[in-house]
C-alpha cells in the first residue's frame, strides 16, 4: 500500500508540475495491473506472465497523426549508486511487452480508452528520476549501452524514454510558462505550434489547445503561440502584445544555428510588426556569449538577403533570454525499480 500511495504521489506531482502544463491528459487510475493476454510473454525464470504493470497512462492529440496518444508509463526512481545498466534494459523490457499487450487487451481498452471511436496509438514511456540529482549524465550514457535489437518491441511500436536530464529541461521549461504567465507576460491561453511539413500535414485548426507531442517537447526548440495580454482592470490597455514564445534548447554556440533558427521563424510567418518574438534558451551548459552570437545572427541575416526598413526592425526587435535551471525532486521515498 505504501509504494501505491508513493507512485500515486508521484504522478500527481508531475501531472501539475509539468505535464498539465503541455496540456497532456493523465488517467485517474494509477498503479493499476492489467492482465497479460500474450503467451509468448515471459517473466524472471521464464515464467508465463500474469499481469503486466501501469504506474500512470498520459494521453494527448497527435496533430499530425491525427489520434489519440496513450504514454503507458512505468516510473523509476534512482540514485547514482543503484543505476545499473542491467535495471535499464530490464526495465525497457517489462515496457516493451506491457504495450505490446495493452495494444491489444480488452481489458486496458477498459480500463484507460477514452473513446473507442477515436483513432489512437498506445506507446511506452520509461520516465526516470534521479532522486539524489548527481548521476544524470550517467543514465544517458548507461542507455546509450543498450541495443534496441535486442529488445522485444513489436512492430510499429513506440518506446520513448524521458531521463534525469530531460526531466528536469522539462521542469524548467513547465516552471518558466506558469513563472511568466504569473507576471502578466504571458496569456494563459496558449497552444503548441505545429507547421504544416513536408512529408506531415496538421489535421486540426491551429487554435485548438492540442498537447504537445513527446517529439516536440524534445526536439531543437518549439513554438508557443499566445495572445496579448490585457490589464484586467482596463482590457484596452494592452501589457504584453500577441506572438511567439520559442524554447530553444540548444548551447547557442554559433551564429550559424542562430541564423538556421530565424530563417525557421521567417518561413513559419511568425515574424511581423503587430507580433513578438521571444526566445528563451533552456540548455544547462548554454554560451556565455550567446546574445552576442544572436545580434551578430540577426545582423548577418538581414545583410545576406538585403532586409531593410519595416522588415529589419522585425527581425532586430527579436529577443533572447535564458531560463532558470531548476532541478526537479519527485522523490518523497524511492520508488525504486520495480520490473514485474
Amino acid at each position: 500500500m505504501a509504494e501505491t500511495a508513493n507512485i500515486a504521489a508521484i504522478a500527481s506531482r508531475i501531472t501539475h508540475d509539468i505535464f498539465n502544463v503541455f496540456h497532456w491528459g493523465t488517467h485517474s487510475l494509477n498503479d493499476t495491473n492489467f492482465e497479460c493476454v500474450l503467451p509468448t510473454h515471459t517473466a524472471s525464470g521464464d515464467n508465463e506472465k500474469k499481469t503486466h504493470p501501469g504506474d500512470v497512462v498520459f494521453h494527448y492529440l497527435d496533430p499530425y497523426l491525427n489520434k489519440r496518444i496513450y504514454l503507458h508509463t512505468d516510473l523509476k526512481s534512482y540514485s547514482k549508486s543503484t543505476l545499473k545498466v542491467g535495471k535499464i534494459r530490464d526495465a525497457l523490457r517489462s515496457l516493451a511487452m506491457t504495450v505490446e499487450c495493452a495494444s491489444v487487451s480488452e481489458t486496458w481498452k477498459r480500463k484507460y480508452l477514452l473513446d473507442s471511436k477515436e483513432s489512437y496509438e498506445v506507446r511506452g514511456l520509461l520516465f526516470v528520476v534521479n532522486h539524489d540529482n548527481k548521476a544524470p549524465a550517467s543514465f544517458t550514457e548507461n542507455l546509450k549501452k543498450i541495443a534496441t535489437e535486442n529488445l522485444p518491441i513489436a512492430k510499429s511500436q513506440i518506446l520513448h524514454v524521458l531521463g534525469p536530464e530531460d526531466i528536469n529541461n522539462l521542469y524548467a521549461i513547465a516552471t518558466d510558462i506558469q513563472l511568466t504567465i504569473q507576471k502578466k507576460k504571458l496569456s494563459s491561453f496558449y497552444r503548441f505550434f505545429y507547421p504544416d511539413l513536408t512529408l506531415w500535414k496538421r489535421h486540426t485548426t491551429d487554435d485548438e489547445r492540442i498537447g504537445a507531442t513527446i517529439e516536440t517537447l524534445l526536439s531543437p526548440y518549439f513554438i508557443l503561440r499566445h495572445g496579448a495580454v490585457v490589464d484586467e482592470k482596463d482590457p484596452t490597455q494592452v501589457l504584453e502584445k500577441p506572438g511567439s514564445l520559442v524554447y530553444y534548447s540548444r548551447a547557442g554556440t554559433t551564429t550559424d544555428e542562430f541564423i538556421y533558427l530565424l530563417d525557421s521563424l521567417l518561413r513559419y510567418q511568425l515574424v511581423n510588426a503587430k507580433e513578438q518574438v521571444r526566445i528563451r534558451v533552456v540548455h544547462r551548459d548554454r554560451a556565455t556569449d550567446l546574445k552576442s552570437n544572436f545580434e551578430r545572427a540577426k545582423e548577418q541575416y538581414c545583410r545576406s538577403w538585403k532586409f531593410q526598413g519595416d522588415r529589419e526592425s522585425e527581425i532586430k526587435d527579436i529577443t533572447i533570454d535564458s531560463i532558470n535551471q531548476i532541478s526537479a525532486n519527485y522523490s518523497p521515498e524511492e520508488i525504486g525499480w520495480r520490473v514485474k
